[in-house]
């Protein structure tokens, strides 16, 4: 929690299962403005569960969901159509958010500038994933729920998404981060939590 009781995030005895199986056994999890918090676990052990409850994506099972504001889920990949460009999609989202002139400036940040008028289908897996951060940088969230945003890139982009994170935190944003690796994205985080079977346990740093 913030010096003022801010808070980006509250979920308060939140569960999620589907039918029989339990996604996410019930955890309380709260994030201030401008936090970092990383999620780490085995696959199938409830970080995209929690990513997507925490982002309104899914509905809770049991329990309370709280967030002031916009909150956005992103997996590596996601933010733009095949068809766009990934001018076009980014200037979309920062239309939707009055922040355009944005736009170039997340283009040039993600290496994005001399590919930013192809296709998106023409794009690598990594210069996807360039393009998702660059959204969510533009779109100026309450809370970004980045699911792997790591995933495909190589070591400077991987430094790039460090740099995202730290300038969504500088505009206030909390950001929830389910991670494999967390070597470069472990600097810019004040605390992380580890899933296992659905269970929320804290993680050592």
């Amino acid at each position: 929690m913030s010096a003022d009781g801010a808070m980006s995030l509250s979920l308060e005895c939140v569960s999620c299962c589907f039918g029989p199986t339990v996604a996410l056994a019930p955890l309380t999890l709260r994030m201030s403005p401008g936090t970092v918090c990383l999620v780490t676990g085995a696959n199938g052990s409830g970080k995209t569960s929690l990513l997507r409850v925490a982002a309104g994506v899914t509905r809770p099972t049991t329990g309370s969901r709280r967030v002031p504001g916009m909150a956005v889920y992103l997996r590596s990949g996601d933010g733009a159509r095949a068809f766009q460009t990934p001018r076009q999609a980014i200037r979309f989202v920062g239309g939707m958010r009055d922040s355009p002139g944005s736009v170039e400036e997340a283009l040039a940040l993600l290496g994005l500038s001399d590919i930013a008028d192809r296709r998106v289908r023409e794009l690598s897996a990594g210069q996807r994933a360039r393009v998702t951060l660059a959204v969510a940088l533009v779109c100026r969230p309450a809370l970004a729920c980045l699911d792997e945003p790591t995933a495909h890139l190589d070591a400077e982009g991987s430094v790039l998404a460090g740099e995202v994170l730290s300038r969504l935190v500088g505009d206030g944003a909390a950001v929830l981060v389910a991670t494999h690796d967390d070597r470069v994205l472990g600097k810019v985080a004040d605390s992380r939590v580890h899933l296992r079977d659905g269970v929320l346990q804290a993680a050592p740093w």
